[in-house]
């Protein structure tokens, strides 16, 4: 625990200006960044440009380094191609479930077939009429010699939305912050919606 504490510490320095365009944050033990893809896809384009002709919703992947246990919170702030604040996505989670012998689901240990987990309950989150779904942290990969990873999920609406009615085309950036923290808990992700 004291580690976590140190590494929670550590993302309280600086900060970002408010209705600035964030700028990649310092390296940051727990976050590795928001992966985005459209919800239909499953692979990113390389160049991550999205057409809003195509596209429903993107669906919004923070990433972490750790897996750590608890109760937290999750914010992801959207920008516009202007730098305006668009949207704050909030996503309650605990660390990923562990079995007995301390395996993930959906892992297999000595050959054992993966266990099912209960979800866990939604969670009451002030500002928030009502209970909000709360996630578990999902391994990327299960393959032991990988270095471990684990993700969330969110969805960011493009159709439909202020997004395409009022022309929102351009270069946005999503940006990750952890438990309330003011400083930005990974790099700012980068993408591109064109009409």
């Amino acid at each position: 625990m004291p580690l976590l504490a140190l590494v929670l510490l550590a993302t309280q320095a600086g900060g970002t200006a408010a209705g600035a365009v964030p700028s990649p944050a310092r390296a940051n033990p727990v976050c590795a960044g928001v992966r985005v893809t459209a919800s239909d896809k499953a692979v990113p384009p390389k160049n991550l440009v999205f057409s809003s002709r195509e596209t429903l919703d993107l669906l919004l992947r923070p990433r972490m380094r750790l897996d750590i246990q608890g109760e937290h919170l999750m914010e992801l702030k959207v920008y516009t191609p202007g730098g305006f604040l668009y949207q704050v996505i909030t996503v309650p989670f605990v660390g990923a479930a562990r079995g007995d012998a301390g395996e993930r689901p959906g892992w297999t240990v000595n050959g054992a077939a993966p266990r099912a987990v209960d979800p866990p309950p939604p969670r009451v989150v002030p500002g928030f009429p009502r209970p909000l779904e709360t996630q578990r942290l999902v391994p990327v990969s299960s393959d032991p010699a990988a270095r471990a990873q684990y993700e969330l999920r969110a969805r960011l609406p493009v159709a439909g939305t202020s997004i395409t009615l009022s022309s929102l085309f351009g270069t946005w950036s999503v940006q990750a912050y952890l438990d309330g923290r003011p400083e930005a808990c990974g790099p700012a992700t980068r993408f591109t919606i064109r009409d």
